[in-house]
């Protein structure tokens, strides 16, 4: 390209929004030199991340209606038209060839600015079911890039809807066994099993895994690597060591969580988006525990999804969590079966290659747009 590409990203507010953005745009800068500009809000995970990155940021006052009566709902329409005039301005200088929406509010703003301005717009949609802002922007999206085939029910009838997968980046070098065993203190002759709940953790699940380990005994060919999330580490880490659970081990947090997929029997954990991806890229089984209150209830969809195809055991998060949790745990342990039917499932599910084939297609896009 004798032009350095210049390309514009929206999307952010949880990682789920923002990863997506940042894995294309690290491949769009290395593999064509591409210049990135990233927008985003004040209260997303963008706000550190982005810069650490290296992309510049800009940050846009628009905000969603809280679903309670609150005084902050009377604001939303001038952030909205605060947003939009900022948009405006900065598309104007920074002139994109191609605008990338990936998800949440500040989205709406950025992509409705460029397609007034002629700029050609990219959704790219994690989830099963797409929220308001996508279905809405899909009109005149000139490349929708889905995740579930499922989505594409839900969007404007479009010559250029793709099944591509989510652009999961897969680490070239993995660390070997032995390490990544003596990393996180694991046992070389146990199955592990991976609990976790997102960077925060996720106390429903903490709680559920408490009862089930006051109740049952883990089965004896089994280990545990459990990420509490930073608030719940003391607690958890207390009640392992007073319980004397030597094939448990608790961290806040998991550096390099594709060197752990490479030596996971199942995961227990939510169902975002990018998530079940990694997942379905590293051939995991996974029993999903879905975050109740996200946004239009996606993560019970993606979830669903999943189940619906033998690719996961769904545990709704409600009262009855801890005993459902505790029979799919053991349910798991014993079949094996069942776990290889599950691999097989997501790897029909699930594109591996996401990354590369939404390269393809943007190529073919801008191609289009420089003739």
């Amino acid at each position: 390209m004798s032009e350095q590409l210049r390309v514009a990203f929206a999307g952010g507010g949880t990682g789920g929004h923002l990863f997506p953005a940042l894995n294309m745009a690290d491949a769009m800068r290395e593999a064509w030199n591409c210049d990135c500009l990233f927008f985003g809000t004040e209260r997303g995970i963008e706000k550190t991340k982005v810069p650490q990155a290296g992309y510049p940021l800009i940050l846009l006052p628009v905000a969603g209606f809280q679903r309670r009566l609150t005084i902050k709902n009377m604001t939303v329409p001038w952030k909205l038209y605060r947003s939009m005039q900022i948009s405006r301005n900065k598309l104007r200088t920074f002139k994109p060839h191609l605008v990338i929406g990936t998800g949440g509010y500040v989205m709406g703003p950025v992509l409705r600015s460029a397609q007034k301005m002629n700029i050609p717009t990219v959704l790219q949609e994690q989830n099963s079911y797409p929220g308001l802002t996508t279905r809405l922007l899909s009109k005149r999206a000139k490349l929708i890039l889905l995740a579930y085939r499922e989505a594409a029910l839900f969007m404007h009838k479009n010559n250029r809807v793709v099944f591509t997968g989510n652009p999961v980046k897969i680490p070239q070098r993995l660390e070997r066994k032995q390490q990544v065993l003596e990393r996180f203190g694991l046992l070389p002759d146990k199955k592990l099993i991976l609990v976790f709940g997102g960077s925060q953790g996720a106390q429903s699940i903490n709680r559920a895994l408490i009862a089930f380990l006051k109740k049952e005994t883990l089965p004896a060919a089994y280990q545990i690597l459990w990420q509490t999330g930073h608030s719940e580490y003391e607690a958890v880490s207390e009640f392992v060591s007073q319980n004397k659970l030597n094939r448990v081990s608790a961290t806040p947090f998991i550096e390099g969580i594709y060197d752990l997929y490479a030596h996971t029997d199942f995961a227990v954990c939510r169902a975002g988006a990018m998530t079940l991806s990694e997942l379905a890229a590293a051939g995991v089984p996974a029993i999903l525990v879905p975050y109740p209150y996200a946004a239009a209830n996606h993560q019970l969809k993606n979830a669903r999804a999943q189940e619906e195809r033998g690719a996961a055991i769904v545990v709704q998060d409600n009262a009855h969590l801890p005993e459902k949790l505790s029979l799919a745990l053991l349910r798991l342990c014993e079949d094996k079966r069942k776990k290889d039917e599950m691999r097989i499932a997501l790897e029909n599910m699930h594109a591996k290659d996401g990354l590369d084939r939404i390269m393809r297609e943007l190529d073919l896009l801008i191609k289009e747009i420089k003739q």
